[in-house]
């Protein structure tokens, strides 16, 4: 699974290998980005690629409440396009997750050490993903909404992390890994190019990490 990453390089650097046509989002570097949180995606609206602010965690557009985005921050990439909370995004909404690295937590000296794993460049690469826009339904009790509150947004744009088998190096922390793209590859998942998860970096470096 993936839980937090981390996006300290701006993702318009991807815009040398990915076309960034449109940009609604500002970039603020970021050691730690955890579910529930905004984060910039590359999503594909219209024949155009978008760089745009979601929320970590798909809500179904068919769920009566955004809580289920909860449980959803993370997807299997063997399963996605056979379940319905994400078999609808798979075929029209798939998106890139730009990141600079992701953590794992692993049980070493008798406590849950977090790792942070990068590229060894340090750079910038994506996870592949799926996003989804939810409308909240009608308030059920109008008080709910009343001057004294804030109301909630009626429409909330989220996303989840494809996860799959870890590589060598992954694979002594943990029995799963999200999904990394190089960005020179990243776009064949958005065009739903066959076998574009077939790009799973090997490439990886960990070190241990200092998170609460």
């Amino acid at each position: 699974m993936c839980g937090r990453y981390s996006e300290t390089i701006d993702p318009l650097g991807l815009n040398d290998v990915i076309s960034i046509a449109s940009i609604n989002c500002t970039f603020t570097p970021r050691k730690t980005i955890s579910p529930k949180e905004n984060a910039p995606v590359l999503v594909c609206d219209s024949g155009q690629i978008e760089l745009r602010e979601l929320r970590w965690g798909l809500i179904p557009n068919w769920a009566d409440d955004e809580k289920i985005g909860q449980k959803l921050f993370n997807a299997r990439s063997e399963t996605a396009s056979e379940k319905p909370a994400f078999r609808e995004a798979w075929q029209k909404r798939r998106c890139l997750v730009p990141a600079t690295g992701f953590y794992e937590w692993n049980h070493r000296d008798g406590r849950n050490q977090p790792f942070h794993f990068t590229r060894p460049d340090r750079g910038l690469f994506c996870f592949a993903g799926l996003w989804e826009r939810w409308y909240r339904p009608p308030a059920k009790q109008t008080e709910m909404f009343s001057e004294e509150f804030e109301s909630p947004p009626p429409i909330l744009d989220t996303f989840t992390i494809l996860t799959g088998e870890p590589n060598g190096l992954m694979a002594q922390y943990h029995n799963r890994m999200p999904v990394m793209l190089n960005p020179e590859s990243a776009q064949d998942w958005l065009n739903k190019t066959e076998g574009s998860l077939n790009h799973l970096m090997d490439e990886l470096e960990v070190e241990a990490a200092d998170l609460p």
